[in-house]
């Protein structure tokens, strides 16, 4: 029954609790699902003026630029690791690996055991988990001790992918808050795109010891920052096991997650190895290579960019796209190795996989609980990450590089042509939203 209000809103009938229609709309899509609450509390963004609000924000974005950057420089310093400790490609891509294996765990596991904390307070520990990897690997006298550093930040990533992303809505007001989570996607995007380039030019002039240690100096950075401009966040409520597992049973989820494993699977089976493709199979000088990393980056930017501005129209047609370039690029690197096609495939390479997460992370919040969403596709995106570079060090231990290039071509082709078959067919009938979480 309808209740009457001095001022009622300005279109619309109430909804049978009193309030109007588009409020309780608003407010179940940008909270997360708590079970056992009948109703959840709209969260208030956090106190402070709006360029407070701003810095705050730009802060999370530094964390998650400094994580990912933490994350994947290893693969611009693989080669001197491997000269360093005097282990194989395979021994040394464990260092993907193992924090992929640990980042896949921890994204549930931590989710659901961190829920009620107040997210400064995850934050701060996270940007410090970060810092202190970066410092132990740094200064890691074997590869035992790097590889313990390495796990300590698969913890961070996990935890940080599924719960510092979300943090951007609250710090600012309701109008503000797809521009505030592109901040923060952004940084994740930028340490993706750069952490190779930056990582092959520090190390190329120092070494790879002073790539991490740049990394700790940012990360240590941007912890004081953060310290001192993010407001109180306390939880709104705590995702249960039965809201991240259910997702499980709707094939929209599965599709999309099958994507995730492949693609990132393809990706990192090759990537891992880049730098050694291009020096060893390509003949570039390790100058040379530097220059070509950096421009992976900036492909990877126009890529993200790109499918920002074409998934509100079709993500089948962006991923499917995306995907189907990065197949062709994967195996033309395998099959010619002369320098100008392998410096257009490189490009394009970056292209394609800047376009990949982003479309994914959108067909995975559309319809369903966003934190749920994001916590699924982080473990499997994260666990085929690990697959990807400890199979693709597997193959270049016994095959060579080529070989490794053209057998990862494959899962690729197969998420295209799920992409074509499966993916329109599974988007019918939700509404395009981005991945506000």
């Amino acid at each position: 029954m309808s209740q009457q209000k001095p001022e009622p809103p300005p279109a619309g009938p109430p909804a049978e609790d009193g309030r109007h229609p588009l409020v309780v709309q608003h407010a179940r899509s940008t909270l997360p699902a708590c079970r056992g609450s009948h109703e959840a509390t709209p969260l208030a963004p956090a106190a402070g003026d709006g360029r407070g609000r701003w810095i705050a924000v730009g802060s999370v974005a530094a964390a998650s630029f400094a994580l990912v950057l933490s994350q994947f420089v290893m693969v611009a310093v693989l080669p001197d690791v491997m000269e360093q400790f005097d282990v194989s490609a395979g021994t040394a891509g464990l260092t993907l690996v193992l924090p992929g294996l640990l980042a896949a765990v921890a994204a549930p596991v931590l989710t659901l055991a961190f829920g009620q904390l107040d997210r400064r307070v995850v934050l701060w520990g996270l940007t410090a988990i970060i810092a202190l990897s970066d410092v132990i690997a740094a200064l890691a006298p074997n590869f035992g001790t790097l590889m313990v550093a390495r796990l300590v930040l698969g913890g961070a990533i996990g935890a940080f992918w599924t719960m510092g992303v979300g943090v951007g809505r609250r710090l600012v007001a309701p109008a503000q808050v797809t521009r505030a989570t592109s901040l923060v996607m952004a940084g994740i995007s930028a340490g993706t795109v750069v952490s190779l380039p930056l990582g092959n030019l520090v190390a190329q002039y120092w070494d790879w010891r002073s790539a991490l240690a740049a990394t700790s100096v940012l990360s240590v950075s941007v912890l004081l920052v953060q310290l001192r401009v993010l407001p109180k966040m306390p939880a709104a409520g705590a995702l249960h096991i039965g809201d991240v597992f259910g997702l499980l049973r709707s094939p929209k989820a599965r599709v999309g997650l099958l994507l995730s494993a492949l693609l990132f699977f393809a990706h990192f089976g090759a990537y891992t190895f880049v730098s050694s493709f291009l020096t060893e199979q390509a003949g570039f000088s390790t100058t040379t290579v530097g220059g070509l990393l950096l421009l992976y980056g900036v492909a990877g930017f126009i890529g993200n960019f790109a499918a920002g501005a074409t998934l509100d129209h079709s993500i089948p047609a962006t991923l499917g796209t995306a995907a189907a370039v990065l197949a062709a690029s994967v195996l033309v690197l395998g099959q010619w190795h002369s320098q100008p096609a392998a410096a257009v495939a490189l490009f394009l390479w970056g292209i394609s996989f800047g376009a990949i997460p982003i479309s994914l992370q959108t067909y995975m919040m559309r319809g369903t609980t966003a934190e749920a969403g994001l916590a699924l596709f982080v473990t499997v995106s994260q666990l085929s990450l690990a697959t990807g570079s400890f199979v693709g060090g597997m193959f270049v231990d016994r095959f060579g590089l080529p070989t490794d290039y053209t057998l990862f071509a494959v899962p690729a082709v197969i998420a295209v042509l799920i992409a074509a078959t499966r993916l329109r067919h599974h988007t019918q009938g939700w509404a395009v939203s981005r991945p506000d979480v």
